[in-house]
């Protein structure tokens, strides 16, 4: 897989004190954007955000200790993206969660103002996405770091033929401890508990005491994860999908992952904006569908 060169891309799309690249692990090549607000860092590899710390906060994203930064592999934390299929494919032979977390994306363009930095990544079908699926595609990403982290995945049907897809955000949010969590906003929403194949409807605030993997619905497209240890809020927001899954791998399957540290289970949890197998995308020649996530930390 071939880099871009960092001297290069800071001197085309570069900006002193707000946008900077470097070659982060395993030569993968790094953007960090920064304003009053935040800063945070996005790999080109995977159009991966990797980082995200408000300003009077501590990190917002968790990222293991574990994690793989080879290409080929996905990180393990921060904000994969999954597509275009969200879990695994029909073959088994193909990567879980997609391959757009796994190739090189190629960088459109950088923004600053006052109050927003921006970046802006592309990844089109070519040879190699056709061995996955063959289909023409256009992806866009849009990372906008303003008050908030925003996040803006466009995709655009190039075929001659309608496909269908899958996809989500699969932000991995730092946690002080797990058992002080509360997630508001699901209260009354039906779900489908993907470890028992169960349906059934939220009580109340979400606590997590066990391995967790849920497609929710909740009635707006909001919630709030509480972290009483942190003393903060993180306000999520989301459109392009009515689904919020809700994971988290717990004991036996945290020791079960290569790329997971044993105890780390206890530091995060993932609120994954996604169109499952049930909100699937059907996109039509030259149609577009975009999926958005915003965050924004507060303190409680």
């Amino acid at each position: 897989m071939n880099f871009p060169d960092i001297d290069i891309l800071n001197k085309r799309f570069g900006a002193p004190g707000r946008i900077a690249f470097r070659s982060g692990e395993a030569g993968l090549p790094v953007v960090t954007l920064a304003n009053r607000y935040a800063t945070c860092e996005v790999s080109l590899y995977g159009g991966h955000v990797l980082s995200y710390r408000p300003t009077g906060h501590g990190p917002v994203l968790f990222l293991s200790k574990k994690s793989l930064f080879e290409p080929g592999k996905p990180i393990r934390g921060g904000v994969p993206l999954c597509w275009p299929w969200f879990g695994p494919s029909p073959d088994p032979a193909l990567p879980l969660h997609g391959f757009a977390r796994l190739l090189q994306w190629d960088l459109c363009a950088t923004e600053y103002s006052s109050d927003v930095t921006e970046l802006r990544l592309s990844l089109s079908d070519s040879e190699l996405t056709r061995r996955y699926w063959p289909f023409a595609f256009e992806l866009s990403l849009a990372v906008r770091l303003d008050q908030r982290l925003a996040l803006e995945l466009t995709t655009a049907n190039r075929d001659t033929r309608p496909f269908t897809f899958t996809q989500a955000f699969h932000p991995y949010l730092r946690v002080r401890n797990i058992m002080d969590v509360t997630v508001h906003g699901l209260d009354q929403a039906s779900f489908v508990d993907r470890l028992s194949g169960q349906a059934g409807r939220q009580e109340g605030a979400l606590v997590i005491r066990a391995e967790t993997d849920r497609v929710y619905t909740p009635a707006k497209p909001e919630c709030a994860l509480h972290d009483a240890g942190l003393g903060r809020a993180l306000a999520m927001t989301f459109t392009g999908t009515p689904q919020l899954v809700v994971w988290n791998p717990w004991i036996a399957k945290a020791k079960a992952m290569p790329d997971f540290g044993d105890e780390e289970y206890t530091s995060m949890l993932c609120l994954e904006p996604a169109n499952t197998a049930d909100s699937a995308v059907t996109l039509a020649p030259g149609q577009q569908h975009t999926l958005t996530l915003a965050l924004q930390a507060t303190l409680t």
